[in-house]
């Protein structure tokens, strides 16, 4: 096999592709291999004829097309590799040179590529500080988190239902006299604040006591997932069995103990304190990468062939479609009642919006790569074998038993995990703090 790059430009190479006579001659006999149980010939039984009877029966190049066809996923995969491109669609044949049992063939094909370009100036970009250091209010704000979730629900006697109260209930809904489908409920636990009813419905409760029966009076959304109830009056007969108060246990050393893996409720505040300087610092981080990012964006002019934007696209769209179809509603439906509201989306706008935002991902893909290629980070053995550890620990999993079962996808994939890590503490550390910032400081 030789191969000749007759031009790159627009994004598109041409490539002339010789497959040897020796080659050739392969790929024939496995495209009669392959195809000689269509053929019918006399005094043989199907699939049984020589390869020599069929092509003097229906001509040398009966088997050329599917030789061609045989011979051309690995000549490609050569030539790609020869030349060092980057495709990014499937080739096509423009032209067949020759093609004989002496010679081989010859034929040329066009194949997008990625395309080339250079990146816009990516340092000393403005962000804000990365720095965090964690007050003792933010301490304060996540022990009350934290003694919401461990808070029990205490039933209260004679006391009016209020904001954050569960409430456990029956009840009966109607549109009209008539009751619907899904509108009756026994022993539901109801927290009040929570909207997870229609919108109304909770506000009403507040003030009731265990024992009292009332109605409540809503009206359905008019984009209720419901067609037939959409924008209807309702009326909810309801019976409350049952308030209960939340009880936040007592901030102490016991609280400590029971919650985390300190004794003392002064460790595990400075724990909490290490911890939140850490996840702020890493949400200033991605929000810094991210204004980088977009300003090289901005400075990179780059020609994306229209494929990459189109196979984008559908990802962007399905993806989606995927959330709202999670949320029980059908695509169709949704794009439907989006355009019916005043100010809705038809389902036509809503393509744009998707290939803009595809527009946007391949574009910024192509300048995260970019990057990489430029600064060329190397990974070290001791950042693997640290890297192989933070996973198996993510997975649960010893070390030993996590590196048994590593694919070469998967080394690769966390070797470019911490080439991307590295690419964006270097753009961080190159970037620039806002003046701003610096004097407040």
């Amino acid at each position: 096999m030789s191969s000749i790059l007759d031009k790159k430009e627009n994004n598109v190479a041409t490539i002339t592709i010789t497959v040897t006579a020796e080659d050739f001659s392969k790929a024939l006999d496995a495209a009669y291999k392959k195809n000689r149980g269509k053929f019918n010939i006399d005094g043989f039984r199907k699939g049984k004829a020589p390869r020599k009877i069929i092509e003097n029966r229906y001509g040398e190049g009966v088997f050329f097309e599917d030789a061609l066809d045989e011979a051309f996923p690995s000549e490609y995969e050569k030539a790609i590799e020869e030349h060092d491109l980057k495709p990014v669609n499937m080739p096509a044949m423009t032209k067949l040179d020759s093609i004989s049992k002496e010679e081989g063939a010859t034929f040329t094909i066009e194949v997008e590529l990625e395309p080339e370009f250079e990146l816009g100036e990516y340092k000393g970009i403005e962000i804000y500080s990365t720095e965090y250091e964690a007050t003792d209010k933010d301490v304060e704000d996540e022990l009350e988190r934290v003694r919401e979730q461990n808070a029990r629900l205490v039933s209260v006697e004679d006391t009016e239902a209020k904001d954050g109260d569960t409430v456990i209930i029956d009840f009966d809904g109607y549109v009209g006299d008539e009751p619907f489908e899904g509108g009756k409920g026994e022993n539901y636990p109801l927290v009040l604040g929570s909207n997870s009813f229609i919108p109304g419905f909770e506000d009403q409760l507040i003030g009731k006591k265990a024992g009292e029966e009332t109605e409540v009076n809503v009206t359905f959304p008019e984009e209720y997932h419901a067609a037939e109830l959409a924008g209807k009056d309702s009326v909810f007969k309801v019976k409350i069995h049952e308030v209960k108060a939340k009880e936040l246990p007592e901030l102490d050393d016991d609280f400590a103990a029971d919650v985390s893996e300190f004794d003392t409720l002064d460790e595990y505040k400075e724990s909490l304190k290490k911890t939140i300087k850490e996840q702020r610092e890493n949400n200033l981080k991605g929000a810094a990468i991210n204004t980088i990012i977009e300003e090289v964006c901005k400075n990179t002019e780059i020609d994306i062939p229209k494929c990459m934007i189109d196979r984008k696209t559908e990802d962007v769209k399905a993806q989606f479609e995927q959330q709202i179809m999670q949320s029980g509603i059908d695509p169709k439906t949704y794009y439907e009642i989006m355009k019916q509201q005043n100010e809705g989306k038809s389902e036509a706008d809503f393509d744009a919006l998707f290939v803009e935002q595809a527009e946007h991902d391949v574009k910024q893909d192509l300048v995260l790569n970019k990057l990489m290629e430029v600064e060329s980070f190397d990974v070290s053995d001791e950042e693997k074998e640290a890297e192989y550890e933070n996973f198996a620990k993510a997975y649960n999993q010893k070390v030993e038993d996590f590196k048994k079962v590593l694919d070469e996808a998967t080394e690769n994939y966390i070797e470019n995990f911490i080439k991307q890590r590295k690419l964006f503490d270097f753009l961080i550390e190159n970037a620039k703090v806002r003046e701003e910032e610096k004097e407040e400081k």
